[in-house]
């Protein structure tokens, strides 16, 4: 048998037993083998492409994005599955910006991450607040069991890609539907300002899908959303079922896998922070940590820079500035920003922060990825600008951030300067005030939100720390100005006087204060031979602690009701009175005057109107800073081995002499009502009247702030009974004397009268026939002096604000810092058998002075004593 024929017998056995087993053959059974596989791979292949069959747009990047018959389908590589991302949402156009404005973010990113559950995509939202940094493998598995991803959507797998690399899935419903994870309703729009809500009917059949954008780093996906809104608030609806339509953005980076080291801080630094809870065995407890907001700014040669050569850092903080803003402003919007490389320089920085114009030919660029920091331009009403910053939650480490910029900004700049400096200064007495001088003020504001942009919270404590006379001297104000530091409010110079500015007094906010280059320093300073963050806190907390006896780097805290009277708003030196003195002085003079400077620009006398307006409510403001001190504690955040006391009472003549000074202005007011002024103006009554009776509201509240005050003094305590004693000596002195009253001693008794008996729980006279006693609460500040009034011209916020014309302050976290400085609880006593004893008192006098000799005086015991016999049924 030849070779042939025993290989052919072989073959033959091998198959008749089934021996034969293709994948171990050679030759020609080989190739059938790849044919076969081939078919299998043209089979799953076809499987995609029959899905994407129909004619769609796709765009390739961090994620392939399909667009096809309306929908959107995202093709999610599978490495990216369970990678921490972020999902921001941007206003691109809008059709009411009462809602929202474009450029703004209404709602926080997403931190969330992608997984896959049998043939389901997860979306799920990351919790990263909780720690364990001892390493500790029991705690930590404990920590994940406690604080899984919550599954935020989910979206069944529509078909995998031919090599099982990637997944595809249907996102139209979670990008054009109502989520109120990313509404494009922002809950501190103008329509919301005074009390007023807001409710929106979300209409699908009017929304749609819009552009897709994918890069390598990131995905942009817009959706055009309609609704229906309807506002309401206490006197019923003033807009109902009004159609609104937002264009909205909303982009996906991906987060670095490690994050940046954070720095630790804590709450003796004016830094935002991120707030993560550490479980530690070696504490015993559960403690806060706080990881600051910062930049990732590195240096591009750390040998270079270890040797003390300035250096660019790896990657520059950069603005894109609004091409729409106007063109004046455009220079000092820049400045504002590129400003601070000087103090970046001083920590070894060079071209630290630029500021550079929207991209006109950068296909990649759109100004409303969350990967590009913007200052926008609002086209909007609001006399207010905020910069706002978006961080990595798992370490503070700052991706993004956007300053708006409000266009009545320039009008409240305006109303500034011309209330504040132009007694001093005769370049702002004119209804448009120029360019140069609102510009650099603009730069100003710029420059402070930027601050915000870097990591960094208001300091109101900063202008508190300059004597009051320094603000008068050319010297001391060329060099610093009227605060410590731009995070502050504190504005122009009121208390420069009329030729202050001839003899050199600088009347503006510095470029940067002693306190802004400690934030710098202490934010961005590298620090190589730290191995971790906790070494990183060793030497940061050492910086703070070595400067905590130096009243220059305290933080004061942005407060509500105003405890701390050295960290209040507005407010410029160390004595309220006596800046407040200088400030009254100059409202006066500016009301005297303000008919010859500007009659002839203001013919309408809107400006005048607008300026008298101001002039209220600059006064109200320093009446508020002289009130902040009865009653006043001193509040320092301290560690152990501060040279700083954490409580400490305002002494109690400092306390005497605010109450004397609010009794002596109340007594004083009828400056407010100019004849010149308000016969043109408008139809009102008694500006001064009204002033009066609710700054007599605050003053006989008094005693119920001084309570907790006298029993933080150490020393000469001033009592709840020498405040009371302090304003009935004021009040009733004429009286006890014998003399003749004058109308406004008339209408200070009668205040006193009426607000001691609301504190007695007691109506007098026709107060009696009135609502009930619930109504009257006065217990600290009254409505109308911590309502807008008093802080009308004080917006500029990091936070969102208020968005009326005139924007109310609002203070939320983390603008005001982390807790309350000190953990103080404390029940006032009752204080009414205390008022009720003065109503006796005063009955007693007026029962000897009932037959005056003068005539109106008179009149006025009577009635007094009238009321006082039928409301106390003596």
């Amino acid at each position: 048998m030849t070779k042939v024929n025993k290989l052919l017998l072989i073959l033959t056995c091998s198959f008749a037993f089934g021996l034969y087993q293709p994948e171990c053959s050679a030759g020609i059974f080989k190739k059938k083998k790849k044919n076969e596989a081939n078919k299998e791979a043209v089979k799953e292949k076809n499987e995609y492409d029959k899905f994407f069959s129909e004619k769609h747009t796709t765009v390739n990047g961090l994620i392939k994005m399909h667009k096809m018959k309306g929908k959107l389908y995202f093709e999610l590589p599978i490495n990216l599955l369970n990678r921490d991302m972020l999902l921001g949402s941007t206003v691109s156009e809008i059709s009411d910006n009462t809602n929202a404005i474009i450029g703004s973010k209404p709602t926080d990113p997403i931190h969330f991450r992608f997984s896959k559950m049998n043939d389901i995509i997860c979306m799920n939202l990351v919790q990263s607040e909780n720690i364990n940094s001892d390493q500790d493998e029991n705690i930590q598995r404990s920590i994940a069991k406690s604080n899984i991803d919550a599954i935020l959507e989910t979206f069944k797998i529509s078909v995998y890609t031919p090599d099982s690399s990637a997944v595809v899935f249907d996102v139209t419903d979670f990008f054009v539907g109502d989520n109120k994870l990313m509404t494009p309703f922002d809950k501190y729009s103008a329509n919301l300002s005074r009390g007023m809500r807001r409710s929106e009917i979300f209409q699908k059949d009017k929304s749609s899908l819009g552009e897709i954008k994918a890069f390598p780093d990131n995905v942009l996906i817009r959706s055009n959303l309609s609704y229906t809104y309807t506002i309401s608030g206490s006197r019923g609806t003033s807009a109902k079922d009004i159609p609104f339509t937002a264009l909205m953005t909303r982009s996906i980076i991906l987060l670095e896998e490690t994050p940046y080291r954070p720095r630790i801080t804590d709450s003796r630094i004016a830094i935002f922070p991120v707030q993560i809870t550490d479980y530690s065995a070696k504490e015993q407890k559960t403690k806060n940590i706080y990881y600051a907001y910062r930049w990732r700014l590195e240096p591009s040669d750390m040998e270079a820079y270890k040797r003390g050569e300035k250096v660019e850092p790896k990657k520059p903080i950069v603005f894109y500035i609004d091409n729409n803003f106007p063109e004046k402003w455009r220079k000092y919007i820049k400045e504002g920003v590129n400003q601070w490389n000087e103090l970046f320089s001083e920590i070894g920085f060079k071209d630290a922060i630029k500021a550079v114009d929207f991209p006109e030919n950068d296909p990649e660029f759109d100004p409303d990825n969350i990967k590009y920091s913007c200052i926008r331009y609002a086209p909007i009403a609001i006399e207010n600008a905020m910069g706002p910053s978006w961080v990595d939650p798992r370490s503070g480490e700052i991706l993004s951030a956007s300053v708006y910029l409000y266009h009545d900004a320039i009008e409240l700049l305006n109303n500034w300067l011309f209330i504040q400096t132009s007694q001093a200064d005769k370049r702002v007495r004119h209804t448009l005030i120029p360019d140069e001088i609102i510009g650099d003020g603009l730069r100003y504001v710029i420059s402070h939100e930027v601050g915000h942009c870097l990591g960094f919270m208001h300091n109101m404590s900063a202008s508190s720390v300059i004597p009051v006379d320094s603000l008068r001297s050319p010297s001391f104000t060329q060099k610093y100005g009227t605060t410590t530091s731009i995070m502050d409010y504190a504005r122009f110079n009121y208390v420069a006087q009329p030729g202050d500015m001839e003899r050199g007094v600088k009347l503006t906010p510095p470029r940067f204060g002693e306190y802004d280059r400690f934030l710098v320093k202490w934010n961005y300073t590298p620090l190589p031979n730290a191995s971790t963050a906790k070494d990183e806190y060793k030497i940061t907390s050492k910086w703070i602690s070595e400067l905590s006896g130096n009243p220059i780097y305290r933080y004061g805290k942005q407060q509500g009701q105003i405890i701390d009277p050295k960290s209040q708003t507005e407010d410029l030196g160390d004595n309220a009175m006596k800046a407040s003195e200088y400030g009254i002085k100059n409202l006066k003079y500016i009301l005297e005057n303000l008919n010859n400077w500007v009659d002839k620009e203001d013919p309408d006398y809107s400006y005048r109107t607008s300026i008298y307006n101001g002039v209220i409510m600059q006064y109200l403001t320093y009446l508020m800073h002289v009130y902040g001190n009865v009653g006043g504690i001193y509040l320092n955040e301290k560690h152990v081995g501060d040279k700083v006391e954490a409580v400490m009472s305002v002494p109690a003549e400092k306390q005497k002499a605010a109450v004397k000074f609010l009794l002596d202005q109340i007594s004083s007011m009828d400056w407010i009502n100019n004849k010149e002024l308000m016969k043109e103006i408008s139809l009102m009554g008694s500006s001064a009247d009204l002033l009066r009776n609710e700054v007599m509201k605050a003053v006989i509240a008094s005693p119920n702030k001084v309570e907790l005050s006298a029993l933080k003094a150490e020393k000469n305590a001033y009592t709840v009974t020498d405040c009371l004693e302090d304003v009935y000596q004021y009040v009733w002195k004429p009286t006890l004397s014998g003399e003749k009253l004058s109308e406004n001693q008339i209408k200070m008794q009668n205040l006193f009268v009426k607000y001691v008996g609301i504190g007695a729980g007691i109506k007098i006279g026709k107060e009696a026939k009135t609502k009930s006693l619930s109504g009257e609460g006065f217990i600290g500040i009254p409505d109308f002096l911590r309502g807008s009034s008093p802080i009308a011209h004080s917006s500029f916020c990091s936070c969102r604000p208020d968005a009326s014309k005139h924007v109310e302050n609002v203070s939320l976290n983390p603008v005001a810092g982390y807790e309350p400085s000190s953990a103080t609880y404390f029940i006032a006593r009752p204080q009414d058998g205390l008022y009720y004893g003065y109503l006796l008192k005063i009955r007693n006098i007026l029962k000897g002075k009932i037959n005056h000799p003068d005539k109106n005086t008179r009149l006025h015991y009577q009635l007094l004593l009238h009321n006082l016999d039928n409301s106390l049924k003596l």
